[in-house]
């Protein structure tokens, strides 16, 4: 016969998932983010030349001009949905029993992720909605609404420095090759070097996207330029002799780190 206190001990903390269950719908976690990035990344190739065709495209914002086209349109939905989701995911696992004993520092890397996951679906409904308006009214785009707010530049000012911190992490994660551990290297020798080269690219691509994001908000909020805030600042990027360059980088970085969450689905260690 059990103590109150052993039965205590015995009950579950938290919602419970079979094992197999939770590799299946982690694994398509892993690959849906990888699909995002890779869509994301195709709206930032897609930017150079949106910003070319759409006049006034400082004042309406890269990200608008984007989403005013009926395909940049469907790309900012099905990125809005496919980071809810996400940050749903991730906070709900938090609620599994399998993490009820994460450490304090994992657990708050998980909400932030979830967080950042949620913001980024909030910000592509907002520049899907405002795409569907005419470029004479004014934008409606998450950042340069918040950069109007008496406290936005300010928190765009911590947005920049959070993204530039992350950058980093990406980077020396990277450059270190840390993410050998979130993986299973394929068994032969042949399978291995690429899959380690992709994973080094990946991390670098991303980084260099997220601190071209920060430095970005960091502008915006420094210097802004009207309404359309953020999105302005990039249209100047890409208005820029150097900017389709950028972008490029960005956009293949993006890309690359998506086809590489996608080889994770596959190779995580779960």
């Amino acid at each position: 016969m059990t103590s109150p206190t052993e039965d205590a001990s015995a009950r579950p903390n938290g919602l419970t998932l079979s094992t197999p269950t939770y590799r299946v719908i982690t694994r398509t976690g892993l690959a849906v983010n990888g699909v995002l990035h890779i869509l994301v990344g195709i709206i930032a190739l897609l930017v150079p030349a949106t910003a070319l065709l759409t006049p006034d495209v400082e004042r309406v914002g890269a990200l608008r001009a984007v989403a005013s086209n009926p395909g940049g349109a469907v790309l900012f939905w099905v990125v809005a949905i496919g980071y809810l989701i996400l940050g749903l995911w991730m906070l709900a696992n938090l609620l599994l029993e399998r993490h009820r004993d994460v450490t304090g520092r994992r657990r708050a890397i998980m909400i932030g992720r979830g967080i950042a996951y949620l913001a980024l679906g909030a910000a592509a409904v907002s520049i899907a909605i405002a795409g569907r308006s005419s470029p004479q009214e004014e934008t409606g785009a998450l950042t340069g609404t918040v950069l109007q707010l008496p406290l936005g530049p300010v928190g765009t000012i911590v947005f920049a420095l959070v993204t530039l911190a992350v950058a980093v992490y990406y980077g020396l994660k990277g450059w270190r090759r840390g993410y050998l551990d979130d993986i299973r290297l394929p068994a032969s020798s042949s399978g291995r070097r690429p899959t380690v080269l992709a994973g080094r690219v990946a991390y670098l691509g991303k980084s260099l996207a997220l601190a071209t994001v920060g430095i970005l908000a960091l502008v915006a909020a420094l210097l802004p330029t009207g309404p359309a805030g953020l999105g302005g600042h990039l249209a100047s990027l890409a208005l820029s002799p150097f900017g389709p360059l950028a972008l490029a980088l960005i956009g293949f970085g993006l890309i690359a780190y998506g086809f590489y969450c996608a080889a994770r689905a596959r190779l995580a260690r779960l």
